[in-house]
């Protein structure tokens, strides 16, 4: 059987303020910020996603209407 390695690290949650050799890191207030902008962003997103479903039916049912009618106008001929 093969052994299940396991790394030889632990992974932790932490958060860092101030600056970090030479680098600087986000404070709890940016992270806030970048926070809301993600969940509105993601809400824009998901807003986008419903427009383009929303465009996609439409375009079908117009496309079913146009394949009618040129079947009706192919019959006069």
């Amino acid at each position: 059987m093969a052994e299940e390695i396991k790394p030889s690290y632990q992974a932790h949650k932490v958060v860092i303020r101030g600056t970090v050799e030479g680098y600087n890191v986000a404070s709890l207030e940016d992270l806030k910020k970048l926070a809301e902008e993600l969940k509105r962003l993601e809400s824009d997103l998901n807003a986008l996603k419903e427009r383009y479903e929303d465009l996609q039916r439409t375009l079908s049912a117009t496309n079913s209407r146009l394949e009618r009618l040129e079947n009706f106008l192919r019959s006069f001929k």
